[in-house]
């Protein structure tokens, strides 16, 4: 019966995606389970969401209600759970925020609850003349906050923590007013799976995390982006642990008068918190005294496809003898892949549809297909960002030299086409290099940086 029923329901989902024309949108929608594709293509219709938006934040909303509690084997003793920082970009108006709100509102009924618990211990433990030890608040997601606070929230909660912010170019952009950096150096190293430590002098018992659970979802303008790559964010190497979202299509749905909108909205909200909450009842393993994690390996032929896949890519990069050239993003995608198979795997979990005895082949493509998506995503978004910061004249200059050159050849093109002189010409190649529309190979070598293809491209016949 359960089968027929999911046949029913995968024959309607493909039929409503194609309807729909979600394929053009190039995010494999059909890698979710088909009760949550279902519930996605209902937020889609009815509450005018972009399916890349609403599909991404349940991803994140997903890990976060997961925490700790489960970790994917990734190789030998390399283990990780399934944190991940995302940022939905978009246009003013493209509805970043409203996706982001309904993919977590399970996860904000949780932290109430735990609210509400809290200040009924808080008034016993004053009416106990403050006696036995203090209660203390646990809470899930986070959004104005210090590092001191972040830590001490996720002390309070190790399972786990999200950064959950409206504009997130705003906590970046204040970031480095902390200590030298110090919110930026815990995300690197919690991302990175390694203990965190804050001793302060007004702290009687210093705070530390043994195997901290971040995650990071926000939107922000496109107009904005760029402020990411003036900040060192990409030297440090936290660009690279950010999965984007940006969808192909800049247009905003037209709003279609429908008598059952708020009926449909509200039946897909509670299956979604239904989802949720069966994650959220996940628990670290029930025998040991210690919150020790359940490690799930990945089964036999979806860990050989996985190291095919990587493997491939190492091939190549293995024939890259500039170690300049070698793109540090890439060498974050087996993690990336591994922490999307494992919330896959939860999720088809959560939704009915499979097991949590391991990870299996069908959430080890979803996660390599999914991985696609966010960095085809990028890659549109450095074109869109080089561009955007460039000036017009030395991308002039830059349409009318061939694709690798050298400085004598920019000169003369510039004085024959443009009319500008040999230090004008200068400047716009330092411009160009400076937005990332052109590299230097050698001294006195350039070539145009191209987006679709090379070094930043992901077209692989994977």
């Amino acid at each position: 019966m359960d089968e027929m029923k999911n046949t029913r329901l995968e024959l309607c989902n493909r039929i409503r995606m194609e309807a729909e024309h979600t394929g053009d949108t190039g995010f494999p929608l059909d890698v979710f389970p088909q009760t949550v594709q279902s519930i996605i293509l209902d937020m889609a219709t009815y509450e005018n969401y972009k399916a890349e938006f609403i599909a991404t934040s349940m991803l994140s909303a997903v890990s976060a209600a997961l925490g700790g509690t489960y970790r994917i084997r990734i190789k030998g003793d390399w283990q990780s759970n399934g944190a991940l920082y995302i940022i939905l970009v978009g246009r003013p108006g493209l509805g970043k925020t409203p996706p982001l709100e309904a993919a977590f509102r399970p996860i904000r009924k949780h932290d109430y609850a735990l609210f509400k618990a809290y200040a009924a211990e808080m008034e016993a433990w004053k009416a106990a003349g403050e006696n036995g030890r203090k209660p203390v608040l646990k809470r899930t997601i986070v959004s104005d906050f210090t590092p001191e606070s972040l830590m001490l929230t996720h002390n309070n909660n190790p399972r786990s923590v999200v950064i959950l912010v409206d504009e997130i170019m705003g906590m970046f952009n204040s970031a480095n007013r902390y200590t030298n950096g110090q919110l930026i150096e815990q995300l690197l190293t919690a991302w990175s799976g390694g203990a965190l430590d804050v001793t302060r002098v007004n702290n009687a018992i210093p705070v530390h995390i043994e195997h901290p659970c971040i995650n990071i979802i926000g939107g922000t303008q496109t107009k904005r982006v760029h402020e990411l790559l003036r900040k060192g964010f990409e030297e440090n190497g936290l660009l690279d642990r950010i999965l984007f979202v940006m969808p192909k299509s800049p247009e905003i749905s037209k709003w279609i008068n429908r008598d059952d909108d708020g009926e449909m909205t509200s039946l897909a909200a509670t299956r979604w918190e239904n989802i949720l909450n069966k994650v959220l009842a996940l628990d670290y393993e029930a025998e040991a005294e210690e919150r020790i994690p359940h490690v799930l390996s990945m089964a036999r032929d979806a860990k050989e496809y996985f190291f095919s896949w990587w493997n491939r890519k190492v091939e190549r990069i293995n024939q890259i003898e500039d170690d300049a050239e070698v793109d540090s993003r890439e060498m974050k995608h087996p993690t990336h892949v591994a922490r999307l198979a494992l919330i896959i795997q939860v999720l088809r979990y959560a939704s009915d549809e499979s097991h949590l005895q391991f990870v299996d082949m069908a959430s080890v493509k979803a996660a390599i297909r999914l991985n696609d998506y966010f960095e085809d995503s990028y890659i549109r978004l450095r074109s869109f960002v080089a561009n955007d910061t460039c000036e017009e004249p030395p991308k002039v200059l830059l349409s009318l030299l061939p694709d690798t050159f050298d400085t004598k050849t920019a000169i003369a093109i510039g004085k024959e086409l443009q009319g500008v002189s040999e230090r004008t010409v200068m400047n716009y190649l330092k411009e160009l290099c400076h937005s990332r529309l052109l590299r230097k190979a050698k001294a006195g070598h350039y070539e145009k940086v191209m987006y679709g293809s090379g070094k930043y491209s992901i077209n692989e016949n994977e």
